[in-house]
């Protein structure tokens, strides 16, 4: 049985290791984002507190100077911070730890939404929120979301959950982040970044143009952008943050499953970022510089390592599926080969005889035919016993001899006449022929 036959094992155990693999490469990448949420894009949240803080204490000393008094607010102008600890409630471990600002309240949890844009990994399911005196002013961050999109319009995550092709932290907050958390905000505009922010998320992009290859490769961006919004009949000012990252794979068609080449992307948000004040004293707020949240190094090892030891189940457990998958349909192949060859042989003995009741009823046919030419000749065909020789000679005689050099026949009807002796005695001899019927 050949590879390209429909039905058979060889391409059905094929697929199942296509369908293995791209699912052996989305736990990677779980794996894997774990890691870069923490480090590599961590890296790019930092520069963007550092860098765009830096940027905002010159805007928020101008509106200072400018009269426009932020610097009187008592939520803002907080004389220190605290540590608050905000706990997972899977392990009651420590996840991270929270610079509050003194005199403020603070709430938090580790959330792992399901479905198509849940979190890609535990630590993008930070949620917390300090809030101000004032019941307004807070800072916070929201659950990260996953999104995947593929150019044959089928996504990893399946029909169930729509492709979406947001590539850019912009377009995500724009399209995604500030209609769901504020449908009624007005956008006043994207921030800008700073040189250091652009240096530093160029020299991330470097990194990961290095390691990409002809099958995959990763991308990272980050966005900040300005809304303005009514909170419990007041008007407040917000500016919402994110970093996100796509992991892009390419892979080559696959004449047996008569698929073509296809480009699979799965993106990640790693949270939300949330600053807001009432209008007119966010830059103020933005200009306390207080640090983003901390991991838990100890929750950190902790999670990769269930990670780690869940993803060795998920491939024992996939190794031992395939492997059975395999040996079921190598039975099945035997099976359709072994019956293959019963009805082939079914089919060769049956045409056996077919043909040789055919050759029969010919030769009797034709035996028939024959003899009734012979018949109605006058004729009839005899056997030389020694030489198997036909020998056509008269049917009105019942006893015909032959000589033994084949030129002489001798025709009589007396069963007890013999030739022998009496025919050219000197010269030959004789043989009676056998009829032939």
């Amino acid at each position: 049985m050949q590879c390209d036959e429909p039905g058979s094992s060889c391409k059905k155990g094929a697929a199942k290791e296509e369908l293995q693999k791209e699912g052996e490469m989305q736990m990677k990448e779980v794996y894997m984002k774990h890691r870069a949420a923490i480090m590599s894009v961590a890296v790019i949240v930092a520069m963007i507190c550092v860098a765009g803080c830096d940027s905002q204490q010159k805007s928020g000393a101008s509106a200072q100077q400018a009269g426009g008094g932020s610097a009187h607010l008592s939520a803002v102008s907080f004389t220190g911070t605290f540590k608050a600890e905000v706990k997972d409630p899977g392990d009651g471990e420590t996840a991270f730890t929270v610079d509050v600002p003194s005199g403020w309240k603070i709430a938090g949890t580790i959330l792992r939404p399901r479905g198509c844009h849940g979190i890609g990994v535990p630590a993008d399911g930070l949620s917390y929120t300090s809030l101000g005196p004032d019941g307004v002013t807070a800072l916070g961050q929201l659950p990260g979301t996953t999104w995947s999109w593929a150019s044959d319009g089928v996504t990893p995550q399946g029909p169930k959950c729509q492709p979406v092709g947001i590539t850019t932290a912009a377009g995500y907050l724009l399209n995604i982040a500030v209609p769901n958390i504020h449908p009624d905000a007005r956008i006043i505009g994207m921030v800008p970044l700073t040189e250091q922010m652009k240096q530093g998320l160029e020299a991330q992009r470097r990194n990961m143009e290095a390691a990409a290859n002809s099958h995959a490769r990763q991308l990272v961006d980050t966005a900040r952008v300005r809304v303005e919004y009514e909170l419990n009949g007041q008007t407040v000012e917000e500016q919402m943050g994110t970093v996100i990252n796509c992991n892009e794979s390419y892979f080559p068609a696959y004449p047996q499953m008569r698929r073509p080449a296809r480009t699979v992307r799965t993106c990640y948000a790693h949270g939300t970022y949330i600053k807001r004040a009432p209008k007119g004293q966010l830059d103020a707020l933005l200009a306390r510089n207080v640090p983003l949240a901390q991991i838990d190094h100890a929750w950190d090892a902790h999670i990769a390592q269930q990670m780690r030891e869940n993803f060795a189940a998920y491939q024992q457990a996939s190794d031992a599926q395939f492997a059975s998958i395999q040996k079921h349909f190598q039975e099945q192949t035997a099976a359709m080969v072994k019956h293959g060859q019963d009805v082939q042989a079914s089919i060769k003995q049956s045409t056996d005889r077919a043909m040789a009741n055919d050759a029969a009823t010919v030769n009797a046919t034709s035996h028939m035919a024959h003899q009734q030419v012979l018949d109605s000749l006058g004729r009839a065909d005899f056997i030389d016993p020694n030489t198997g020789r036909k020998i056509e000679t008269s049917n009105q005689f019942d006893h015909n001899w032959i000589s033994t050099d084949g030129n002489t026949a001798v025709l009589n009807s007396n069963p007890n006449f013999d030739p022998n002796g009496v025919v050219n005695p000197n010269r030959e001899s004789f043989v009676q022929l056998i009829p032939a019927n």
